[in-house]
């Protein structure tokens, strides 16, 4: 095999793409950069850390007093460890090579497993670029590729000059525009019009501010996760902190102390620890909002929306419009306060996340809108569907046995154990007091579940369905994206005339319950006519 260096291709914006095939196509294998050294290596150590390290947290914190004494001894070890990640990295580096030759994109990679990939550009179905913060300092990236209906990334060129990269997501997206423009050229033939190939330009149509980062990251907070992974370091944590106070001067324990203090000064004390506790755990939060969606940028070009961000490594995440199943507005219980929320448009769950974690923001099935308006979202929504304005809309409740069946059901044996404890015990008049406060809030929360339930099947052959506890999410289909519908009904619906109904998309299942058995089996009937009439292209 020869060792050559692909030559970035020309672009292509005015260009037909056959010819832009004929500039990209190359006869001999190419070596990627050496940059993708560090890629296998960071890559390697991520999966160790993500499915090793962390199920052994536990036994490295038994046996953390041991790996203190023989601290060199332990350096050494991750030192060797480390090496032979290195020299795999470098292995995997000189075995890999890639040819764009013919139309098609071929991938030859492995040591003892050796794999030969060979996809048409045609196959792609979206090229994702992703520039690590340790290939931004040379403008370099890696580009993975998918197909329709893939469970695994197709392909991954790991270390391409970041030119090189955008011209072949260009030039995917032109044979793609091509593909369209001849599917649809006998109707434009028949009505004597023109037809003229022109690439598209990019439409921005959000982006997101430094402020509003901020704002996502109070309101969104995920740190909770970070803390779980360091509860079985908690005991030395706890230990260093304690002597870091006592350094500085602070002595935790008679700050704390109820008895050398008034009542008053004692939970201004608590207050005071409990909400600086609080600001590191939303500082956390908001280093990590604005690490994830730095520089957010949405975008669209003809079917496509392009989304861009990240501070340190920096994602382009493409999805068309045609493959997008649903469109969700999701708002916590802080959004409520300060009048945001977050949207979400979902594709083919079978997709793969960027880290192998379906809830991940650079998933490739999902596309997230952080912390806007809710008219920037409903603006952004009926870019995409023709829906109505969730404001405008009159949705129906479900049955008030939804009190029953969610919340009084569930909770009925948490009650009955803690009046049998009340009594074992002899609760006090402040301890029945406490457990009837408990009673009360249970009852509200499922009341107030019950009130965000709703639903509505438009006659625009869209399904509305609102719901929440206190901030309200609505989530809106068309009719012609579902692929099952099911209507089930119990012993006990049957008699009060009632059903839930299921929707089943390429993206997940989404069901209201307790709606009256006429207006499921009815909104079941006219979906499958509809679909089977129109039989509308779900991807």
């Amino acid at each position: 095999m020869s060792e050559q260096t692909t030559a970035a291709p020309q672009q292509t914006n005015s260009e037909d793409p056959n010819q832009a095939l004929v500039n990209l196509q190359t006869q001999t294998w190419s070596r990627v950069s050496p940059l993708a050294i560090v890629y296998f290596f960071a890559r390697t150590l991520f999966f160790l850390v993500n499915n090793v390290l962390l199920y052994s947290l536990p036994a490295l914190a038994i046996s953390f007093s041991t790996i203190k004494e023989n601290i060199l001894l332990f350096a050494a070890g991750a030192a060797g460890f480390l090496l032979l990640i290195l020299i795999s990295s470098v292995i995997k580096y000189w075995f890999y090579f890639y040819k764009f030759s013919a139309g098609r994109v071929e991938i030859k990679q492995g040591v003892f497993q050796k794999s030969h990939l060979d996809l048409p550009f045609k196959k792609i179905q979206n090229v994702k670029i992703v520039q690590p913060f340790y290939y931004r300092f040379n403008q370099y990236s890696f580009i993975e590729l998918d197909t329709a209906g893939s469970a695994q990334q197709e392909a991954k060129i790991v270390a391409l000059p970041l030119k090189l990269a955008e011209s072949f997501k260009d030039l995917i997206l032109q044979i793609k525009q091509v593909e369209q423009s001849q599917a649809q050229e006998s109707s434009i033939l028949e009505s004597g019009e023109q037809q003229q190939q022109t690439v598209e330009q990019e439409i921005l149509l959000n982006e997101r501010s430094l402020k509003d980062l901020v704002i996502h990251g109070i309101s969104n907070n995920r740190v909770w996760i970070f803390l779980g992974f360091l509860a079985p370091f908690y005991g030395s944590i706890g230990e260093n902190l304690s002597s870091f106070l006592e350094a500085i001067g602070l002595d935790l324990a008679s700050y704390l102390d109820y008895q050398s203090q008034s009542l008053g000064l004692f939970i201004l004390h608590v207050l005071s620890l409990v909400m600086l506790i609080m600001l590191v755990i939303v500082s956390f939060s908001v280093i990590g909002s604005i690490f994830v969606f730095y520089g957010y940028k949405l975008s669209r070009q003809g079917d496509r929306y392009i989304r861009r961000s990240g501070l340190m490594t920096k994602h382009e995440v493409s999805m068309r419009l045609s493959r997008v199943q649903i469109a969700v507005q999701q708002q916590d219980w802080l959004d409520v306060i300060i009048k945001r929320v977050n949207l979400r448009f979902e594709q083919n769950s079978s997709l793969p996340s960027a880290a192998g974690q379906a809830g991940n923001i650079n998933n490739a099935s999902k596309l997230i809108v952080p912390s806007v308006t809710p008219q920037e979202s409903i603006t952004l929504i009926q870019d995409t569907f023709p829906v109505k304005d969730f404001s405008d809309i009159t949705y129906l409740p479900i049955s008030k046995r939804f009190l029953i069946r969610f919340s009084i059901m569930p909770m009925m044996p948490i009650l009955l154990i803690l009046c049998t404890m009340g009594f074992a015990l002899e609760f006090s008049l402040l301890g029945w007091s406490m457990l009837g406060l408990f009673t009360v809030l249970l009852g509200a929360m499922g009341l107030l579940r019950w009130k965000r339930w709703g639903y509505y099947f438009g006659d625009d052959n869209h399904v509305y369905i609102r719901k929440g506890f206190i901030g309200v999410n609505y989530y809106v289909f068309p009719i012609g994206k579902m692929q099952q519908i099911k209507v089930k009904q119990s012993i006990f619906m049957r008699r009060h005339k009632l059903a839930d109904i299921s929707y089943v998309l390429a993206c997940g299942g989404y069901r209201v319950p307790l709606i009256p058995v006429d207006s499921a089996q009815s909104q079941a009937d006219n979906a499958l006519l509809f679909v089977e009439k129109l039989k509308p292209n779900w991807m």
